[in-house]
């Protein structure tokens, strides 16, 4: 089937004499379009000839204007300049939080050809509105509503007064190049060319209506348009403009409209899947199987890009990206925004100091490893690395390194302190530095960054030197509006196969074969909508764009793309994956299913069930199983290492877990941890507890309410005591880690406040960290059960056996599952806290000789009770109810407990397998190792 481009070329060519053909001009919509235009007029003859000027719009209104495009930077500058004689109040910081948008409405003024764009700024202004909305004369606004009002006052002015200056130096923005073409037609008219075409167009902005309309009257232009009568003999939205333009009549005699939609066969292929990875593997998959077709892949989420691009080469096809790669993607982009951080922080802070998560950031910059590494060798840099991962330090400074002999000047970077002046300054110098060195590890494309950064950077440090001064804030927003505008487009073959593109890069382009992915709503059409400072009644009615045009734009770029295509793969994404959120198929995909395979029987839509390796905990493909063999070094484990409740609560929880844990011995992996974690937290509260109660231990001194008060009075000084004994790697001076001590400072003084509140009379402390075990014999086994008791308090009415939770315990989970039944509770997963209060009354009463001499104490089991004090939950009152069940349902219960244990780790039949439960692999050591399987 002839593509767009070649009928629109093979038109232009029969209708005029070779000779004639180099005075028309022809303007398509993109530069990507303007390429097979001209390859498509090539293939006409095979003689040369001179051809017609070829440009793209945007190129055609700017080489007309006669005016040049500023950078965006340049042009906030120059609005600063202007609004600062107008209001001196005003701070760069908070302009830039604005401008941009500013910007756009100006531009959206001059593509509109508003009249008179002052009515515009006079209806958002107060009289206006008062007038608008019928208030009494008298009717008074808020502070805040006048200063909204005479912002517009003042944007007025501004407006004008860019405009006039921009002018004078024959600069612009976009919008004021269509605007100075519209407005005056002799720049078109007077021109030597004799005809122009305006080829593939769709919705124009008024400017670009006036520039047409004003050649078609004086009968020097031809639009070719690209219509299908699937929208333009129906009220679909992809045809509202188009449909307009026919009924004027204003833009000469109408061409081309097929009917491709209707009588063209087409395969429409539906996928549906549950993760970009997934997507990107298919959309490999694709391109293979397209390799010798013309085949287009239209990328609708930028974050997709790279993903691609790093797969799409190892395919061996050759391919060309139209999508220009943004320069927020460089590696010199993070330099940057790790340096103005460092900056940042540096500017109102006493020590000069980097942060652990910022200075592993620095050394693992590909660039900055390079550089470092070029001044202190890659054993410092591996070694430094080490020391940082082992240190636990939250900050670093120029006082570490130094003791670490760490002299690098790229490093040091990151250390200093000033204004934005000397950052930019440090910037140039590392940029400077990787330009020295000339990396062969990285891409041109690196270099091409690097060198668009220096100029923009420069650029500012220009406009800073004519009085503007930027505080780091405000060079921030500077920085980001770049980083988000700037692109840097792919050179490569433009004529290959297979072709990468955003949607608006397929504008006048035909494909056979097209793949759009990620085609969910939100996708296309756009969840984005622009921000204006003018709101819905104004942009109606001085005609500037609505949000609605952007929508039909877009439908009509999606219907287009399909006209000629023979085979179409729609690709979405479910949201089955909890980080993508809700996730819904695009709109698009729907009409597709429900009006165009109606109106075309020729089209087929299928839905390819595609299966994919699962992964995770519970897929039955990847599940991880041992095979016992021997029992051996299990009865050894049973009778010399033994079983603790928390062991018991691993091996009920996942018996795989245990296995690695318990009988292989495998520990977590050494993670770097500067900010203390549950682990620590709990540590730290029985430490301090442990030493508040350690010396009425000791002395046996009964507590009473003063004993209780001093030990609340001494919890800064114990807490303080513990981190320096046992975790002074933390760095607890600021951070998260502050806030954490401060936590555990709060609740041991709810602690103690309770115990003042709750006091019954006096007590004696008996145990702390009270160690117990007993060997049993389950059949021919011997096993060891062993626990440690946090606290063991005398009481008038008997023993008190304490245990302290930091986590959060409720009543509930210290109930029995059924009434009367202690076995199965026993052996329930989430029966933890139940389960260990049961073990230690069997471990005291398995060492109740022994107890009663230590304490010197008569103890009675029936008046023993067990407690637990929760931080989380310190208003609740938590202890087993031990009388519902005899003393010997109490112990039975344990002997059960461990019968069940010991039978299923001695049955060589039964595997050491992953839990089905994935509540219990939440907070799993082994979790990442389980994923990976």
């Amino acid at each position: 089937m002839q593509s767009f481009l070649e009928t629109a070329a093979q038109t232009i060519f029969e209708n005029h004499q070779k000779n004639d053909l180099q005075h028309l001009q022809v303007i398509l919509p993109s530069r990507r379009a303007v390429f097979f235009f001209k390859k498509a007029l090539s293939n006409l003859s095979e003689e040369p000839f001179f051809a017609p000027k070829i440009a793209s719009i945007d190129d055609f209104i700017l080489a007309t204007s006669g005016l040049t495009t500023l950078d965006n930077v340049d042009i906030y500058f120059e609005i600063f300049e202007i609004l600062s004689s107008v209001d001196s109040g005003q701070s760069f910081e908070k302009f830039m939080s604005w401008v941009p948008t500013l910007l756009k409405d100006f531009e959206n003024i001059d593509f509109s050809l508003v009249e008179n764009p002052h009515l515009l700024f006079k209806y958002m202004s107060e009289a206006d509105a008062i007038s608008r909305w019928e208030l009494s004369e008298d009717y008074v606004f808020t502070s805040t509503a006048q200063s909204y009002f005479s912002f517009f006052d003042k944007i007025s002015i501004v407006y004008e007064k860019l405009k006039q200056r921009l002018i004078y130096a024959k600069k612009c923005y976009r919008g004021m190049a269509y605007r100075q073409v519209a407005e005056n037609p002799e720049l078109v008219l007077n021109s030597e060319l004799k005809k122009y075409y305006f080829v593939g167009l769709n919705a124009l902005s008024k400017a670009e209506e006036k520039i047409i309309e004003t050649l078609e009257k004086a009968n020097k232009s031809t639009c070719i348009w690209d219509t299908d009568d699937f929208y333009m003999n129906s009220q679909n939205k992809a045809g509202k403009k188009l449909r307009a333009y026919k009924r004027s009549g204003k833009f000469g005699k109408w061409s081309f409209q097929g009917n491709y939609l209707k009588e063209s066969k087409k395969e429409i292929r539906v996928f549906e899947l549950n993760n970009d990875s997934l997507q990107t593997k298919l959309v490999s998959e694709l391109a293979r199987e397209y390799a010798s077709q013309k085949h287009v892949i239209v990328v609708l989420d930028e974050n997709q890009f790279l993903p691609l691009l790093l797969h799409i080469p190892a395919l061996d096809l050759p391919f060309n990206i139209s999508i220009g790669l943004p320069i927020s993607n460089s590696k010199f982009s993070e330099i940057l925004k790790l340096l103005i951080e460092c900056f940042q922080n540096h500017e109102h802070s006493e020590e000069i100091k980097i942060h652990q998560t910022v200075l592993l950031k620095v050394i693992q910059n590909p660039i900055l490893k390079y550089l470092i590494i070029s001044e202190i060798g890659n054993d410092s840099l591996l070694q430094l690395q080490e020391n940082v991962l082992k240190s636990k330090r939250v900050f670093f400074d120029s006082i570490w390194l130094k003791n670490q002999n760490i002299v690098s000047k790229s490093l040091n970077s990151f250390l200093l302190k000033g204004n934005v002046k000397l950052c930019i300054e440090a910037i140039n110098g590392l940029v400077d530095s990787f330009f020295e060195l000339q990396i062969q590890n990285f891409s041109e494309i690196e270099f091409i960054f690097a060198n668009i950064l220096k100029n923009k950077i420069n650029l500012v440090s220009e406009k800073m030197k004519s009085g503007i001064d930027l505080n780091f804030k405000s060079f921030r927003a500077l920085i980001d509006d770049l980083l988000k505008n700037q692109r840097v487009p792919f050179e490569g073959d433009s004529d290959t196969p297979v072709q990468i593109m955003s949607m608006l890069e397929t504008r006048c382009l035909d494909f056979d074969c097209v793949t759009i992915m990620t085609l969910n709503e939100g996708n296309l059409p756009s969840a984005k909508k622009s921000n204006s400072f003018f709101p819905f009644d104004a942009s109606k009615i001085f005609g500037l764009p609505l949000y609605s045009d952007q929508d039909a734009i877009m439908a009509y770029h999606f219907l287009r793309l399909l006209q000629r295509a023979q085979k179409v793969n729609f690709i979405y994404l479910n949201g089955a994956s909890e980080a993508l959120g809700n996730k819904e198929k695009s709109r698009f995909i729907r009409q597709v299913e429900e009006e165009l395979t109606i109106y075309n029987p020729h089209i087929s839509v299928s839905y390819p069930n595609l299966v994919f390796p699962e992964s995770g905990i519970g897929s039955a493909k990847n599940e991880i199983i041992v095979k016992k063999g021997s029992t051996t070094s299990i009865k050894d484990f049973l009778r010399n290492k033994g079983l603790s409740a928390s062991s018991i609560n691993d091996f009920l929880g996942c018996k795989l877990r245990f296995y690695w844990k318990y009988l292989e011995k495998i520990k977590n992996e050494d993670e770097l941890k500067i900010q203390i974690g549950a682990d620590v937290f709990g540590t730290i509260v029985h430490k301090v507890l442990e030493n508040l109660d350690q010396p009425y231990l000791e002395t046996g001194v009964q507590i009473g309410l003063d004993q209780i008060k001093e030990q609340k009075n001494n919890i800064v000084k114990e807490l303080d005591k513990a981190i320096e004994e046992g975790h002074k790697a933390f760095d607890f001076g600021s951070g998260m880690n502050l806030i954490l001590l401060s936590v555990v400072q709060k609740i041991l003084e709810k602690y103690f406040q309770k115990r003042l509140d709750e006091f019954s009379g006096n007590f004696r402390i008996l145990g702390v960290e009270k160690q117990l075990n007993t060997l049993c014999r389950i059949e021919t086994c011997e096993v060891l059960l062993k626990g440690v008791i946090d606290k063991v308090e005398l009481h008038s009415g008997g023993l008190h056996i304490v245990d302290y939770k930091t986590g959060k315990v409720v009543p509930k989970d210290l109930e029995p599952l059924k009434v009367g039944d202690l076995n199965d509770t026993l052996l329930d997963p989430d029966k933890s806290k139940l389960r260990q209060l049961v073990i230690y009354y069997f471990l005291i009463n398995s060492n109740l000789v022994e107890l009663e001499k230590a304490f010197g104490q008569h103890i009675s089991m029936p008046h023993l009770q067990l407690l637990i004090y929760s931080f989380r939950n310190l208003s609740s009152s938590l202890f087993f109810d031990k009388a519902q069940f005899a003393h010997e349902e109490l112990i039975a219960s344990v002997e059960n407990l461990l019968q069940v244990i010991t039978n299923d780790l001695l049955n060589s039949n039964l595997d050491f397998a992953q839990t089905q439960d994935k509540e219990q692999c939440k907070f799993c050591d082994f979790t990442n190792v389980c994923k990976r399987a």
